[in-house]
């Protein structure tokens, strides 16, 4: 792990280190804020479920522009600072918010945190994108590295955030989030050298005042617009579906206007977008269903271990952070020696890891639950090692399709449009999400009720996972050649110009 590690170069270093603070902020926001407003604003889980999934979409719609902002307007690296400052700004306000106990506050704060996102998160993916050649064969354990540093700080926060907000408050949570963004910006900003020579165009002109006031004036107008938006659902989905069919547009124009062997890598990195879409789906399943499941339907122990049933999310990087080494010596080396798997390939097999997730815990739900309507934390356990290694061959490979298949005057617009997908994909969960959501009470939940209806959920969902694997297997075949046909004609191309 060391030795792929070294290999990569500076740039990509520094954003492996500088992701880690950002996930702790990110993952302590994602860990909490569903069951923050169940417990703390007095929301039902359907309202919670379906604002956390509008919050998600507004997000990703924001992402388009973020990457557009970013590649074109200030730059990267611009980007990452303001975009983190945000982040730190909403994140205090949401912490008065709980403190207080305002649901008005709260969704700015959930809105801002998602414009400020929009900027920073997917900055570090781009600085490493342009530090490669599209031909390098570190690419894909470069990406999984990097993916588990993500997961390295999502682990940690997952666990220790809802500690943090049980034994203290929510707003301790939140502030505490914040401060990892603070962290964020002063390791950025103490090793930027390493990052001088990488970056669009715009990170190397001057940018004017009347730019920045321009900016800081829309974050400010998005925040509240998007604090009003989250809490319609309807119009956020009618608004989502304009904004990706708008980016769908500009990507095809991108698209028509580059060569026709690149086009066919385009065409094939739209296709594989797709596939990610269901994968989001259940991955999203995360802060919702699987930790309400674990709220009503786990016994609270483990080996007599007892567990905070919400940092069970934390499961799912802990496994990114085991497998990710593995398969990030196991790419390298198969790759060196001509033997790797298409990403086609490796997509399809990640989804068939995802359907056998869902489809074991169906069946611990249905057959090994005790007479108190709850199963051990061993199903979930099995579950997110499966999801675990659905994520690391779609979800971390994801980037790295990008990074390989377009063009890198595109790389942060088709971040921004990969993010935007994601909003559709929030969107079907947090409704899907909604089917086994706990009707208000003021009496405490049967968990034999619930039982039966998380057992039909889950193994609905794991037999439509097992569907699209099956699709996406048949596809494999004929989106590779698809890719491998397009180099062959870039390769002839410049031995013609040679």
């Amino acid at each position: 792990m060391s030795i792929v590690f070294s290999r990569q170069p500076s740039a990509f270093k520094l954003m492996c280190i500088i992701i880690m603070p950002a996930m702790l902020s990110m993952y302590g926001l994602v860990a909490i804020v569903t069951v923050f407003m169940v417990n703390e604003l007095g929301m039902s889980e359907k309202d919670a479920f379906l604002i956390n999934g509008a919050a998600s979409a507004f997000s990703t719609i924001i992402y388009a522009i973020g990457g557009y902002l970013a590649d074109k307007v200030i730059g990267v690296k611009r980007s990452l600072i303001i975009g983190n400052l945000g982040i730190v700004i909403t994140l205090l306000i949401l912490s008065y918010a709980a403190a207080i106990g305002s649901i008005p506050l709260a969704m700015i704060g959930i809105a801002g945190g998602g414009v400020s996102r929009a900027l920073a998160n997917n900055c570090p993916s781009n600085l490493i994108s342009k530090a490669y050649k599209k031909d390098d064969i570190r690419i894909d354990s470069a990406f999984t590295i990097y993916y588990m540093m993500i997961n390295v700080g999502s682990c940690i926060s997952l666990v220790i955030t809802p500690l943090i907000a049980h034994k203290y408050d929510y707003a301790t949570g939140f502030a505490i989030a914040a401060l990892w963004n603070v962290i964020t910006i002063s390791i950025f900003l103490w090793k930027r050298n390493l990052v001088k020579n990488i970056g669009a165009q715009a990170d190397f002109e001057t940018i004017s005042l009347k730019t920045y006031m321009l900016l800081f004036l829309g974050l400010i107008a998005l925040t509240l617009f998007g604090s009003w938006l989250i809490t319609h659902y309807q119009l956020m989905q009618v608004l989502l579906i304009i904004a990706l069919g708008i980016a769908l547009a500009f990507f095809i124009n991108y698209m028509r206007k580059e060569s026709k062997a690149q086009q066919k890598k385009m065409m094939a990195s739209l296709v594989l977008l797709g596939f990610s879409v269901v994968f989001f789906i259940l991955y999203k399943q995360m802060p919702t269903s699987l930790t309400f499941f674990a709220i009503h339907n786990t016994r609270h122990e483990f080996l007599g271990i007892p567990f905070d049933p919400v940092s069970t999310q934390a499961l799912n990087p802990f496994w990114i952070i085991v497998l990710s080494p593995l398969l990030a010596i196991f790419y390298e080396r198969t790759s060196a020696k001509g033997q790797g798997a298409s990403l086609p390939l490796k997509f399809a097999m990640g989804m068939i890891f995802c359907s056998m997730a869902f489809l074991c815990l169906s069946y611990g739900a249905s057959f090994m639950a005790d007479e108190a309507g709850r199963v051990s934390a061993f199903w979930l356990i099995l579950t997110h090692l499966f999801q675990g290694l659905g994520e690391l061959l779609i979800s971390a490979l994801g980037i790295s399709v990008l990074a390989q298949l377009v063009p890198n005057h595109m790389i942060g617009f088709t971040l921004g449009f990969r993010t935007l997908t994601l909003g559709i994909s929030a969107i079907i969960a947090a409704n899907l999400a909604v089917y086994i959501a706990v009707p208000e009470s003021s009496g405490s939940v049967d968990s034999l009720q619930t039982l039966p209806v998380y057992a039909s959920y889950f193994l609905k969902i794991g037999i439509g996972a097992l569907a699209m694997a099956v699709l996406m297997l048949v596809t494999a075949k004929k989106l590779n050649n698809l890719i491998t046909d397009s180099d062959a004609e870039e390769k002839e191309q410049v031995e013609a110009a040679n």
